[in-house]
């Protein structure tokens, strides 16, 4: 995971305007600055015009709601974040279920590799017994 936020990945998390959150990011309060930093706009967004954009380290998240709920109305925070959270935790679940299934299925995997070469022994077995069978039948009929 990134250890910084576009302006749009910011307003993407917390559900508030990226206008907003650049005007506050602008501001460089204080208790914000030091989770900031600058970096230059990829080639496609500069348009041949150097353009630096600030990106916020992500433990700068909670000052920033601070800042951001001086003027705007926090419920509106407060459920993205809940949002966000149910869809971590959600995500989690999932991960230890498929990480769970995984386990399942190697061990099948390995199961039926076991079976196979069990089973590969056999075919040999049967295809020296039948040779033999063979051999032994042509030679009485011949001798």
């Amino acid at each position: 995971m990134e250890l910084y936020l576009k302006p749009s990945d910011i307003a993407e998390v917390i559900g508030v305007d990226q206008e907003i959150i650049k005007q506050t990011l602008d501001r460089k309060h204080p208790e914000i600055e030091p989770f900031l930093r600058t970096v230059a706009a990829p080639a496609e967004e500069a348009e041949g015009k150097p353009k630096a954009i600030l990106q916020l380290r992500i433990d700068g998240l909670a000052p920033l709601i601070t800042q951001l709920s001086y003027n705007i109305p926090t419920n509106e925070i407060i459920e993205n974040l809940i949002c966000q959270v149910v869809h971590i935790a959600y995500l989690r679940e999932n991960t230890e279920n498929l990480e769970t299934e995984i386990a399942e299925l190697q061990e099948k995997v390995k199961s039926l590799q076991e079976e196979r070469a069990d089973l590969r022994v056999q075919i040999n077995n049967l295809q020296e017994e039948q040779s033999k069978s063979w051999k032994n039948r042509l030679f009485k009929l011949g001798g």
